[in-house]
């Protein structure tokens, strides 16, 4: 069977979800979902690397590795950090995976957080990531969104060969922290589509 990135992600992640509860519940008396209210993670993925950022061909800090976080209402933030306090989100609500080695997200939004300041616009573009099979390995990933007034932002990450850690925020416990392998006591990924032939 083919499991398809978040699929194999939640299986790196340290804690296997325990049914229905995968989306953390708010407490007593108070409503399932408030209109502007933060979506919460469900996987939060650190791959190991450097990267390189241009913005309209000018270069700018990248100084991280890449985060990737798979969101509880389905779309993807893929983030690096450019400079101390400075972040830049590339986010997409849909996505694809037609290798078990190649996943692609469709952009649609790219969002910038300086010292705690958010803003975010709307792009397109794509990000595309090349892994091992597993996705324990990050080998590369470039992402190009356009602005509507024509503005390029590139980014490009070199892993450094190192497995990602994985985890699933809320569901660990305290103290613990991503290993970037499967535990022996999480499920296999189920419902996800054969692996297509290989030619």
């Amino acid at each position: 069977m083919r499991r398809t990135l978040p699929a194999m992600l939640a299986c790196l992640a340290l804690a296997p979800l325990a049914s229905g509860a995968q989306t953390p519940r708010p407490p007593q008396g108070q409503p399932q979902a408030q209109q502007g209210a933060p979506v919460l993670p469900r996987v939060v993925v650190g791959a190991p690397g450097r990267c390189e950022l241009t913005v309209s061909g000018d270069p700018r800090p990248c100084t991280s590795g890449l985060v990737y976080v798979h969101h509880t209402n389905g779309s993807v933030l893929l983030s690096v950090q450019s400079g101390p306090g400075v972040t830049l989100g590339f986010q997409a609500e849909n996505d694809r995976q037609p290798r078990p080695e190649d996943y692609t997200m469709q952009l649609s939004r790219l969002h910038t957080s300086i010292n705690g300041q958010t803003a975010a616009k709307q792009v397109s573009g794509s990000c595309e990531i090349h892994m091992s099979t597993d996705g324990r390995t990050w080998h590369r990933a470039t992402c190009r969104a356009t602005d509507r007034s024509g503005l390029v932002t590139v980014m490009n990450f070199t892993g450094d060969g190192r497995q990602v850690t994985a985890a699933q925020p809320g569901q660990q416990q305290r103290g613990q922290q991503g290993q970037g392998n499967r535990p022996s006591g999480s499920p296999p990924a189920t419902n996800a589509p054969a692996t297509p032939p290989k030619s």
